[in-house]
């Protein structure tokens, strides 16, 4: 079965994986995570006010969704964790 997916699903990062590089969770802004689907999904993140690039994003598959607060495995389809 797909992966389900979100048209537009956008969030801005509440809390950052903790350490940057290695982290496994994060969260978005409050009451944002409804607005994604039911994981797993893949979803790309990236710094605020640029596009995203393959030297400034990084891909990661979303396992869990509790809230607002995503369970993560960085470096996903061949990116770099940022």
């Amino acid at each position: 079965m797909p992966d389900a997916h979100s048209n537009f699903g956008y969030a801005l990062v509440a809390t950052a994986p903790a350490p940057a590089l290695t982290g496994l969770s994060l969260s978005v802004a409050a009451g944002y995570g409804a607005l994604f689907p039911a994981a797993p999904f893949n979803c790309t993140v990236f710094p605020p006010n640029v596009q995203p690039i393959s030297t400034n994003a990084e891909i990661v598959r979303v396992t869990a969704v509790v809230g607002d607060v995503f369970t993560i495995i960085r470096a996903q389809e061949s990116s770099t964790a940022m």
